[in-house]
């Protein structure tokens, strides 16, 4: 017990515990302002709850558009990724059922993969170097990247296969094939990394006829893995996830997605491999430096550098740029191998150089640190509206059917009757949307047009809070029960300035400037009525005050608002039937010698 309550333990067990708490609160707050989405947070939990609460297999409804008719167990989440790992999160997500339960398990087992990382270092005699690596993992912004994109199995499979490294390279065999089979068992690329780690170990220890054993005993088991995988995938899919999309610029049959048929035109043309490398190639090469550059290069002086150049070299096949992007999950499929390669080629090198190394290794993690890691360049805070928000969706009833935007959807995720995307014959009782997001209008699920569609399709308002909220309910024809009116206020940097200059902030049409369009503006409100007003001033002949003379027209949706010399405000009532462009062109007319300020141009509602 004294020996566990060393400094390098107890260093190690506070960057665990500060990681866990930093990362389980960032989680946390991403998806309290509604920062995490259908994909993947809400599949995972839509696909548990069902398992738990609903008698189905791991069901969820976000893959049914990719999933051309449901096989035989129904739509499910193994019909497209070979995951039974997956199991293990079941007893917890009983405990609490929430969203919130898979991110802070994440985060929680992300953490503790510091933990073999240290053990390791202290097994090859390093132990200080072995808690600088621990650090400097849980310091990597490509593992804080993983861990704060929602949940996946590709995350897990961090954690995971650090211990089976550590229990792997200390030949306790008896814990490392039940971490093998939990790696080999997140996700159906598992086997590809993994099969070349047990072709590295078996190089590293050819002269060992009892260890090469275990190397070829993992090839063995990776390779059953992947065929078990597919041909899972294969019965409960036989037609396979319809999620491929072509290459720009090359032939329909390469896929942006991985596609074994990338493979098959490879064979036939070994010279599209520098084609396909380099399309995206700075996008790449940035990835690729991002995911080694951490650890000054060093894994690549050990041989268990190449399991961890599956990802980079598969993924850079593709044109998906998620695939080789800092902030997803796929990053997690390397930096097990990585880790441990920089920690067994550094403890071979003399104690004085490997001083100089660990401050090389820390400064290199740093600086990418600081130039990528989410924790500093995606900062979230929980506001009065967001907890609004909040309020308003616990007063939807969660055994309803209902269409959900994808940032909105995990709130609803344990609900089997909750959907993204407006499938043919699919009457949802409410439909969920936050205009403020950019999945509003992202197209593959258009909310903006759903929500038009519905609006002429006996759907009411049934919530409407500004921007930030918009409810609608089947066959409702009453007020909305919640209503908050927004505010916006343009200024020039809101308008496109045709024939001005702006003055002092204001937006200006001088005598010296011919009359005619003035400027152009557009925004984007939901249904409701709205007040515009025009808050403006102009200097020239006093006379023109009484006589009330135009000094500018203002046509807004087709509605006339003239700005007359005998005022400095003008407003108009203007009606929005759907969601959708409120657009003013301003004209300016001669008047002689006078010149007319704009200063702002306030909309205010819906009317509540």
């Amino acid at each position: 017990m004294v020996r566990r309550l060393n400094a390098p333990w107890m260093a190690t067990l506070v960057a665990v515990v500060t990681y866990s708490v930093v990362m389980s609160w960032y989680t946390t707050l991403k998806y309290l302002t509604f920062h995490t989405h259908a994909a993947d947070l809400g599949i995972f939990a839509q696909a548990i709850a069902s398992a738990l609460f609903h008698h189905r297999f791991f069901y969820e409804t976000i893959d049914i558009a990719i999933i051309p008719r449901p096989g035989p167990l129904g739509y499910s989440f193994f019909d497209v990724h070979f995951s039974p790992t997956l199991l293990i999160t079941l007893p917890l997500y009983a405990l609490y059922p929430s969203p919130l339960t898979l991110l802070v398990f994440q985060s929680v087992m992300v953490a503790l993969g510091a933990l073999p990382i240290y053990w390791f270092g202290r097994y090859l005699g390093r132990e200080w170097l072995g808690v600088l690596l621990a650090v400097l993992y849980l310091m990597n912004p490509l593992v804080q990247g993983a861990n704060s994109f929602d949940f996946h199995m590709e995350t897990l499979f961090m954690p995971l296969t650090l211990y089976m490294l550590y229990f792997l390279f200390t030949r306790r065999w008896r814990l490392y094939y039940p971490f093998l089979i939990l790696s080999l068992g997140t996700i159906e690329f598992a086997p590809l990394p993994l099969f070349l780690m047990g072709l590295s170990y078996t190089a590293m220890n050819h002269r060992r006829r009892d260890l090469i054993m275990h190397g070829f005993i993992t090839m063995i088991t990776s390779l059953a893995f992947l065929a078990l995988a597919l041909e899972v995938k294969h019965l409960l899919n036989p037609m396979g996830p319809t999620t491929a999309s072509p290459l720009a610029g090359l032939p329909p049959q390469y896929s942006s997605s991985f596609d074994l048929s990338i493979l098959a035109a490879i064979i036939k043309n070994p010279l599209l491999v520098v084609r396909l490398y380099s399309s995206y190639g700075t996008y790449k090469l940035l990835y690729f430096l991002e995911l080694y550059s951490p650890f000054a290069f060093l894994p690549f002086l050990d041989p268990l550098i190449l399991p961890s150049l599956a990802w980079p070299l598969v993924s850079f096949l593709t044109t998906n740029t998620i695939y080789f992007s800092p902030y997803f999950q796929y990053s997690s499929f390397s930096i097990p191998f990585i880790v441990f390669a920089t920690l067994m080629a550094t403890s071979r090198l003399p104690g004085s150089v490997i001083k100089r190394v660990s401050a090389l290794l820390f400064i290199s993690t740093l600086v990418v640190f600081l130039g990528v890691s989410p924790l500093i360049h995606f900062t979230y805070t929980f506001t009065k509206s967001d907890e609004e928000v909040w309020n308003a969706l616990r007063l939807i009833p969660m055994n309803e059917t209902v269409l959900v935007q994808n940032n909105l959807f995990p709130i609803f995720s344990n609900n089997v009757n909750a959907y993204t995307q407006w499938y043919p014959g699919l009457k949802p009782m409410y439909i969920v949307a936050q205009p403020s997001s950019f999945w509003f209008t992202w197209y593959g699920t258009p909310y903006n047009e759903y929500v038009n569609l519905a609006l002429g399709e006996g759907y009411g308002i049934y919530m409407e809070l500004g921007n930030d909220l918009l409810v609608l309910k089947l066959n409702y024809t009453g007020k909305p029960v919640l209503c908050r009116p927004i505010t916006l206020v343009l200024g020039p940097d809101n308008v496109t300035l045709i024939n001005g200059v702006l003055i002092n902030n204001s937006i200006a049409h001088t005598y010296t400037e011919p009359p005619g369009e003035w400027f152009t503006a557009t925004v984007y409100l939901p249904p409701g009525n709205y007040t515009v007003t025009i808050n403006y001033t102009w200097s020239g002949p006093t006379y023109l005050r009484g006589t009330g003379t135009a000094l500018a027209l203002l046509n807004i949706n087709g509605k006339s608002l003239p700005l007359p010399t005998g005022a400095d405000e003008a407003s108009l009532m203007i009606s929005m039937p759907v969601y959708g462009e409120l657009t003013i062109t301003a004209y300016a007319n001669y008047v002689i010698n006078t010149t007319v300020y704009l200063h702002s141009i306030t909309i205010s509602g819906p009317l509540c």
